[in-house]
């Protein structure tokens, strides 16, 4: 399904002009070798790991946003593996107004230097590290008066003390005071702030944070949102916004502990990074059964599969 939606997404760059782009995101991941591994009695993983790739990481290439996000909640999930014991972690949502496609680079404009703003107050001096994203979505219900904007805003990760609520605390209301005062806008009346449950106190700890990181670190702009296949005049429209309004913009950020881990975790760069080798790790003392797959026809197909033993050596099967 991404693969496809990154035809469409080549389609309505080739009728907007962009020839190169166009033809970069076509080829995204026409190529695909996965390695099964194959253990010390013959068994082989039904499971491969992605080993080659020729993604194009177009920041609107649905392919390439998937394998980021999976590539960030990776390391985000590691990040806080090693700085868990230490923090609390909170989750905040800072929202502003919708606004027409033809504000939303200057809104993004405001919400990057709000950001710095906010960041130095005083208040924030209680958090510890954070990590920062940002989310894109259009308003597609034609009922509304707000139909065909685009909502902006930001998901954050944040680690407090573990003493966050005995000592001192932030409430929402104070929370969205610091981010009216940092975007100057009074008018914004929604943000959202969730203190993950004490892990002594729940079962369901892991599971509570691996959900909420994987909402963080999800995809920038879905594909469902800019791709309207039969409607390929709204489909230019929307590309040609969110494309100009993302152009050189960085969408994730890392500060305090979080960016000390990521220096120590000696972590890839998670927007212009490889795409490739994200979490899975090959065993090198196993052999291993090599798949390649093309893109063919609107599906992937079996090109070609060999074995490579730990030294290398390739034997070609049928």
């Amino acid at each position: 399904p991404k693969q496809k939606s990154s035809l469409l997404l080549s389609e309505s760059y080739s009728r907007l002009g962009l020839s190169g782009k166009s033809q970069r995101v076509f080829d995204c991941g026409t190529f695909l070798e996965f390695a099964h591994e194959i253990s010390f009695d013959g068994t082989v993983s039904e499971t491969g790991k992605l080993q080659t790739a020729n993604f194009c990481r177009d920041r609107m290439c649905p392919m390439c946003s998937w394998r980021r996000s999976y590539k960030i909640f990776g390391q985000v999930s590691r990040i806080m593996e090693v700085i868990g014991g230490k923090y609390k972690f909170l989750f905040l949502t800072l929202t502003v107004p919708n606004c027409s496609g033809e504000e939303l680079p200057g809104t993004l404009d405001r919400m990057m230097l709000a950001w710095r703003k906010l960041i130095r107050y005083k208040d924030f001096k209680i958090v510890k590290g954070f990590f920062r994203a940002l989310e894109i979505t259009r308003n597609k219900d034609y009922r509304s008066k707000s139909y065909g904007t685009y909502h902006p805003h930001f998901h954050v990760v944040i680690a407090v003390p573990l003493s966050y609520g005995k000592k001192a605390y932030i409430s929402r209301n104070r929370w969205l005071e610091l981010w009216q005062k940092a975007m100057k806008d009074p008018s914004i009346t929604q943000v959202d702030i969730r203190v993950a449950k004490d892990k002594d106190l729940s079962e369901n700890y892991s599971q509570e944070l691996s959900s909420a990181v994987a909402e963080i670190a999800k995809y920038a702009v879905k594909d469902s949102d800019f791709i309207y296949p039969g409607q390929d005049e709204l489909t230019d429209d929307v590309v040609s916004t969110l494309s100009g309004a993302l152009f050189h913009r960085r969408l994730v950020a890392f500060g305090g502990v979080f960016q000390d881990a990521f220096d120590s975790l000696q972590l890839d760069d998670p927007e212009d990074g490889d795409l490739v080798h994200i979490n899975d790790k090959i065993n090198p003392e196993l052999a291993l059964l090599i798949v390649k797959y093309g893109w063919s026809c609107g599906t992937y197909k079996m090109t070609d599969a060999h074995i490579r033993s730990p030294r290398e050596e390739v034997t070609d099967i049928e």
